[in-house]
């Protein structure tokens, strides 16, 4: 195994921001992850059949709140934050899918699909 000053057990964003930290401070980070891809929750998988899933990370946007996408340059390696539209999707066993969307009008669409008195009462 490699030598490190620092060793860093997993690679989910956190991990991976603490390990940059520390390789700028001038330390030799090593980073092990398990899984086949970094970024922990923070990942995008196709888990339904022509649908890409954010698997966990909801408030990794904050990110843009702080330091730092600055302090290590993430947009030089190419961090790009896209503004989705729909900003939730849920596929139910039966076919059918709960979405909602920036427009408040598509939104009350969808949730006029299940109840049209729900979907008064959001607008």
């Amino acid at each position: 195994m490699a030598d490190c000053d620092v060793l860093v057990i997993g690679a989910g964003h956190n991990a991976l921001v603490c390990a940059a930290y520390v390789a700028q401070a001038g330390y030799k980070v090593m980073v092990l992850e398990r899984r086949h891809k970094v970024g922990g929750a923070v990942v995008t998988e196709e888990i339904v059949p022509g649908f890409k899933f954010d698997l966990g990370g909801s408030a990794h946007i904050l990110i843009n709140h702080t330091p730092i996408v600055r302090d290590l340059e993430l947009e030089r390696y190419g961090l790009e934050y896209l503004d989705l539209d729909p900003l939730f999707f849920a596929p139910f066993p039966d076919g059918t899918h709960f979405t909602t969307w920036r427009s408040v009008d598509r939104t009350c669409e969808s949730i006029a699909s299940f109840s049209p008195d729900d979907a008064e009462a959001y607008r």
